[in-house]
């Protein structure tokens, strides 16, 4: 099969989407299909719209940010095309809100949808009706990050410093300032406690207003994004791996934490509260008390928690298996494919 994959564009090409449009398009060559990666509003985009070169299928990975008028097919058939909604696009967000008129398009030219949770296939199917089975759920796959990355030697800490990650890039949605500002309490009843944020700077503003609360924090560090080999030795020095996200699609690092047992506190939201029970998974939160109880029981290393993080290895290979990540998106396509075999006559 020939695939066309557009990706969104900069600075959100750095994101967690585009890692898994990523593994996505690896996993498919590697089963033998042709993945071209487009980047949505390049020109290599529009060269590829245009020539008569045939793709099978046009996967627009993001319904919003990804979104393109140009139809495939260089005046011969059109491809099947497939919309995936990540979690900005999801119903009743802000973002989707602000953005419904271009993912109504991409729904009118749909042959499929992709999601990642059984609840997000409920809620796209009651907002766009025309899309009624023909959502399909695609759990993400994650395999445990590999690499050696000494976080602790590198930031001079003992054992006894107790570290909290918080893996996202910097934007509100992220909650990156909230984070900082509620760890204060965190290190009021644990002086001992760190938190390190990872992430690439995405919303300029809202970096530079982190930054300005770092320069005053003496608990609390940004690193920037740091490349993929190091993540594994991040996730490994971390007692507790954070979310307070306002939302999320399926987060790659909270997948990846898991995969790695390491103990995830995880805020109570929409992409977060489908998949993680509080107890089984992770420690969930609702509010800025329950955040810092929640990472106060990791960071002192308290015996439940650490039960609970064992079991994240086994519970990943279970549930997040990239193979049948893999079985499931080819089904999809294959739907997407008889779809358009059917619509067109």
């Amino acid at each position: 099969m020939r695939i066309a994959l557009i990706v969104p564009p900069p600075p959100t090409l750095a994101s967690g989407n585009e890692n898994t449009a990523r593994r996505l398009a690896a996993g498919l060559a590697q089963r033998g299909h042709a993945v071209t990666r487009l980047v949505a509003g390049s020109a290599e985009l529009d060269e590829a719209a245009q020539s008569r070169e045939r793709f099978d299928l046009v996967h627009v990975y993001h319904a919003f940010r990804a979104a393109t008028p140009r139809d495939f097919g260089g005046g011969g058939p059109r491809p099947a095309r497939v919309v995936t909604f990540a979690g900005s696009d999801l119903p009743g967000l802000p973002l989707a809100q602000e953005h419904a008129a271009v993912i109504g398009d991409e729904v009118a030219r749909a042959d499929a949808a992709m999601v990642a949770l059984p609840e997000q296939r409920t809620a796209v199917e009651a907002r766009w009706p025309t899309l009624c089975g023909r959502v399909v759920v695609v759990p993400k796959g994650v395999v445990a990050p590999i690499g050696d990355f000494d976080l602790r030697a590198r930031m001079g800490w003992r054992d006894d410093e107790r570290l909290a990650l918080l893996p996202a890039h910097v934007r509100p949605v992220k909650g990156n300032r909230r984070a900082v500002e509620w760890f204060a309490d965190v290190v009021a009843a644990l002086p001992s406690a760190r938190l390190v944020l990872l992430g690439a700077a995405i919303d300029g503003d809202y970096a530079r207003e982190l930054r300005a609360l770092l320069a005053a924090t003496p608990y609390a560090w940004w690193l920037g994004a740091l490349p993929a080999a190091a993540m594994a030795g991040c996730y490994r020095a971390a007692d507790a791996v954070v979310n307070l996200s306002d939302y999320e699609g399926l987060s790659n690092a909270l997948l990846e934490a898991l995969a790695l047992g390491r103990p995830v506190v995880a805020h109570a939201v929409p992409g977060n509260r489908e998949w993680l029970h509080d107890g089984e998974q992770a420690l969930l939160f609702h509010d800025r008390a329950g955040f810092v109880a929640a990472c106060l029981a990791a960071l002192r290393r308290e015996p439940q928690v650490a039960a609970i993080a064992a079991r994240g290895p086994a519970w990943i290979a279970a549930h997040h298996d990239p193979e049948r990540e893999q079985d499931a998106l080819l089904a999809l396509y294959e739907q997407a494919l008889a779809h358009r075999r059917a619509t067109a006559g």
